[in-house]
């Protein structure tokens, strides 16, 4: 299951209670681009030297994800995390790239939900 229908739940619920109908809508966009952004940025802070900044975007992904409901995409920036904190940050990215249909996939998912 690539998305968690009980969380998405939880968020509609929010939606109705404030009247709004654009709060999971809105974190899916931020998500989306978020993630689009976050080959650059990775990269970025890897050839900087910037160990802690590399971890940190992977990390924000990893719970982002979580909160949504999309747990297969949240493991995925969990492993991209826990290979970055080993300090290989080639393989972290080849995760990320190797995670393009899983990402793909998630973010029509959460979309459709």
């Amino acid at each position: 299951m690539l998305v968690d229908p009980e969380l998405v739940a939880e968020i509609r619920r929010l939606e109705r209670a404030t009247g709004r109908t654009d709060i999971f809508s809105g974190f899916v966009r931020k998500l989306e681009a978020d993630i689009q952004a976050f080959g650059a940025t990775f990269s970025g802070h890897a050839a900087r030297g910037e160990a802690a900044a590399a971890v940190r975007a992977a990390h924000t992904l990893k719970g982002t994800c979580r909160q949504l409901g999309a747990m297969d995409l949240g493991d995925l920036f969990a492993e991209i995390e826990a290979v970055a904190k080993t300090g290989d940050f080639a393989a972290a990215q080849r995760k990320y790239d190797t995670g393009a249909t899983l990402i793909s996939q998630s973010l029509e998912a959460l979309k459709s939900a």
